[in-house]
């Protein structure tokens, strides 16, 4: 928490100053000149409409319709409008049903993370032999990736370590662990 001194006082160098004469000459110049603007020579002051009014006097007829503005109606002349019901879209008489791989193709399922450590074209997973070219799909999303296997000692079952720009083919980095579909 900062505390401010209640003693100090504000220093302007003469930029600050000019900038600041000139600043209260326009304010002292400006506030006389609206109200004598928008006085009334006639009689009361508070009748008339001030600088931030529509610009027209209260008296004055709409040129287009001739009625005097204080009985327009801001909301226009028209009725009540309801929005229109939306449509609704049916769907086709027949539904095309996507097929999915079959299961041979799915050799295993993994959980994906990555290391700057792995080469780039080599996936670490104990699942299948080694120096077996796989495709690995991030269930996600679809999207895949190739890799050559090595077998890792110390490698938990069920995961696979790829290089982080392989990694990034296929999800983001901050997605890790994602879930893998290996394929042949």
């Amino acid at each position: 928490m900062t505390r401010t001194n209640p003693g100090a006082t504000l220093k302007l160098d003469e930029r600050d100053r000019g900038r600041l004469v000139l600043a209260s000459v326009i304010t002292l110049l400006t506030l006389p000149t609206i109200w004598l603007v928008n006085r009334d020579d006639a009689g009361e002051s508070s009748s008339r409409p001030n600088v931030g009014a529509v610009g027209i006097d209260p008296g004055e007829a709409d040129e287009a319709s001739g009625t005097p503005v204080s009985e327009l109606d801001p909301m226009g002349e028209s009725g009540a409008m309801y929005l229109q019901p939306a449509t609704t879209v049916l769907p086709p008489a027949s539904i095309v049903v996507a097929i999915g791989t079959t299961p041979d193709d799915a050799i295993a399922t993994a959980r994906g993370t990555y290391r700057r450590s792995v080469e780039v074209n080599t996936c670490l997973f104990n699942g299948v032999r080694d120096g077996e070219l796989v495709t690995v799909v991030n269930v996600a999303n679809g999207r895949s990736t190739e890799c050559n296997t090595t077998i890792t000692e110390g490698l938990a079952d069920g995961v696979l370590v790829m290089n982080i720009s392989r990694f990034q083919r296929i999800a983001d980095l901050t997605a890790a662990p994602i879930h893998l579909e290996i394929r042949q």
